[in-house]
């Protein structure tokens, strides 16, 4: 008999938990208590929920007083392996991945609420889906919808980069021709511009902002998405520079020392923009691979400099 997979293992588990729930009502009682009763909280996934004033909190709190939890919790049902937690791998795990707030509540206050399974192939997957349906809801902040694009655009190049340092080689190179180095291939801010109906250099910026907002200590990041904290935005993306934090930052006076450090060693003589520069070195790049890759016979000298136009690509991101 062929050794089953793991996802083949997770979808008996699952199909014989819902099965169970179908036929048996006290099974699936328990087994339905027992999933809201385990369920994972993971910070990386928390940080993306768009947090809540004061006065919002104690809304949605009398709220749930009055009328109880109408709308079920968002779960993903997901493995120990696949969100890298320890325990067994094959073991269904269930994240909660919207509701944070209610959920906090609920148990607090020990009021009854139902969940929604869903189920997604990845982290990433789930990241992608929770700041798309964050980004949807109405009160959303002009500065929270920012973050959030600017954290998926980090994300897609983070991935993009990882991918592309791993495909290059001394010795392993297609002889073929390659769709992805095309120069009418969008890039990653175009394309997340177009899906988000925000222009390209608003998704670059708002790569800078989420970059300056995660060297901050998580309180003080979300005080100041919520508004309750102003900074002015060029701060926040100018300190994204910085390269020696080593405490994330926790007040206004340490993020204005490390804006004001940045702006005392730049030179007053104009430096080409970041993404200007960026966009230059991948198109020398681009030019570079094209021509390794289609050259039958590599010589070292063109490999060795074809590694220094990567790693310059790769400083400029």
């Amino acid at each position: 008999m062929a050794k089953k997979t793991l996802a083949e293992k997770v979808a008996e588990n699952s199909k014989a938990v819902y099965e169970g729930m179908k036929t048996n009502t006290i099974g699936s009682f328990s087994s339905m208590e027992n999933i809201k009763q385990n369920l994972v909280i993971l910070d990386e996934l928390k940080s993306l929920i768009s947090p809540l004033l004061q006065s919002e909190f104690l809304a949605l709190k009398d709220n749930l007083q009055k009328h109880g939890c109408k709308d079920p919790l968002k779960v993903w049902q997901t493995t120990n392996q696949v969100i890298s937690r320890e325990g067994a791998l094959d073991v269904p795990v269930y994240v909660l991945i919207d509701g944070h707030n209610r959920f906090q509540l609920c148990t607090e206050l020990q009021i009854p609420f139902n969940i929604q399974i869903d189920n997604f192939d990845s982290l990433k997957d789930v990241r992608d889906f929770m700041i798309d349906f964050q980004l949807s809801r109405r009160n959303i902040t002009p500065q929270q919808a920012s973050y959030l694009r600017g954290l998926r655009y980090n994300a897609e190049k983070r991935e993009f980069t990882d991918n592309f340092n791993h495909s290059i080689s001394d010795t392993d190179f297609p002889n073929g021709h390659n769709d992805h180095l095309e120069n009418n291939k969008a890039t990653t801010a175009q394309e997340l511009g177009k899906y988000f109906s925000v222009g390209e250099k608003t998704i670059r910026r708002d790569a800078e902002f989420a970059r300056g907002l995660e060297k901050l200590d998580p309180t003080f990041r979300q005080d100041i998405l919520k508004g309750v904290i102003k900074v002015e935005k060029q701060k926040i993306q100018k300190i994204s520079q910085a390269t020696d934090i080593i405490e994330p930052l926790k007040s206004i006076d340490e993020l204005n020392s490390v804006f004001n450090n940045i702006k005392a060693i730049e030179s007053p003589i104009k430096t080409p923009n970041t993404f200007d520069l960026m966009e230059l070195k991948y198109n020398e790049l681009t030019i570079q691979l094209k021509h390794v890759y289609r050259v039958p016979n590599r010589t070292n000298k063109e490999i060795a400099a074809l590694e220094i136009a990567f790693k310059e690509f790769i400083e400029t991101l």
